[in-house]
């Protein structure tokens, strides 16, 4: 009886350190990213647009700084313009070519990659 103990305890020694390895194991790795695509009203990527990223409402409660995010970069051949952040974020967008401008938000998630539409 006292190896079926014995037996049961390393049973569920075992049970619980595969829970742990399998928690800690779920982790994500990777950058925290935003992917704006830039469409014209035909749903073609457009090339060259400027797509602006910011954050300027985000206010820090321990030290009373305000949020400086701002980014600008310009859309490739497919119409996508990629931006790379440390941590998560809600973020303004704009984009703009010529006299076409869409605006929107994004909502970044930490270790994540975030796609986002913008119709011009």
């Amino acid at each position: 009886m006292n190896k079926e103990r014995s037996g049961l305890f390393t049973g569920l020694v075992m049970v619980c350190v595969f829970a742990v390895m399998t928690f800690l194991s779920c982790k994500k790795d990777g950058p925290t990213r935003a992917i704006v695509t830039v469409l014209d009203s035909l749903a073609r990527p457009v090339q060259a647009a400027s797509v602006t990223l910011w954050q300027d409402t985000a206010v820090n409660t321990t030290n009373g700084v305000k949020a400086n995010v701002r980014v600008t970069k310009p859309s490739d051949a497919a119409g996508k313009a990629e931006f790379d952040f440390e941590q998560e974020a809600f973020l303004n967008y704009i984009v703009v070519k010529n006299a076409d401008t869409a605006r929107g938000f994004i909502r970044l998630k930490e270790h994540e990659t975030v796609n986002e539409t913008a119709r011009l």
